[in-house]
């Protein structure tokens, strides 16, 4: 980013940026547990509106998700962030916050603790298992094609979905790999948020700005 476009956000909208963040992770964990207990069998229901109710929730986890991500970077200035705030489409959030900022996608970590103090001395990237990029807009297609009855030509062809719950388990698990504990770069050089998606202290999401040190 040039610097005379670099756009300086105060205290207060750093902060609620991050209210927000952990607004829409706190509801990405609540789809998250829906789908979990789907897959449990915890409600009783016939096996294809079960598989439809999972791929609704991992569509609006994706969603939401990309939502996340733009809340992260807001202050990106110029006139594909005006138009991205108005959208919720989600692969079109993620591709182009990718052009606008390449490094915009979550990192996901593992905390190391101190045996003594149990306080984070390190975090340890994963490297694979993870929701990546290519990943999120695979899955956010396969939502829109089982959530749609399809075609004339599909139904002609007497073209009906697999249901396999397998798949879904997979894809769960990799959005949770991601962001159980992950940071996410803001455009802001030098500054991330750091998100846990289940603090010991209460069990919600923690966001908290870090800031390298010069």
């Amino acid at each position: 980013m040039h610097p005379k476009n670099k756009v300086r956000q105060s205290p207060s909208d750093i902060a609620k940026a991050a209210r927000l963040y952990a607004d829409l992770m706190e509801e990405i964990k609540r789809r998250t547990a829906i789908i979990q207990s789907v897959l449990n069998g915890a409600y009783s229901m016939p096996a294809i509106a079960g598989f439809e109710l999972c791929y609704i929730q991992l569509r609006k986890i994706c969603e939401i998700f990309s939502l996340a991500c733009l809340a992260a970077h807001g202050d990106i200035p110029g006139v594909q962030t005006k138009l991205l705030q108005k959208t919720y489409n989600a692969d079109l959030i993620i591709k182009q916050l990718a052009n606008l900022h390449p490094n915009f996608y979550p990192v996901p970590g593992n905390q190391r603790l101190d045996p003594q103090s149990q306080k984070p001395v390190e975090v340890i990237p994963i490297t694979s298992g993870f929701l990546t990029k290519q990943d999120f807009l695979d899955l956010y297609g396969e939502c829109g094609n089982y959530l749609h009855r399809g075609s004339i030509r599909q139904l002609l062809t007497k073209w009906e979905p697999v249901i396999e719950f397998k798949k879904i388990k997979e894809w769960t698990d990799k959005i949770v790999t991601l962001l159980n504990h992950h940071q996410i770069q803001t455009s802001r050089p030098g500054e991330q948020f750091w998100v846990i998606m289940n603090a010991k202290s209460d069990g919600k999401v923690h966001v908290a700005e870090m800031k390298r040190l010069a």
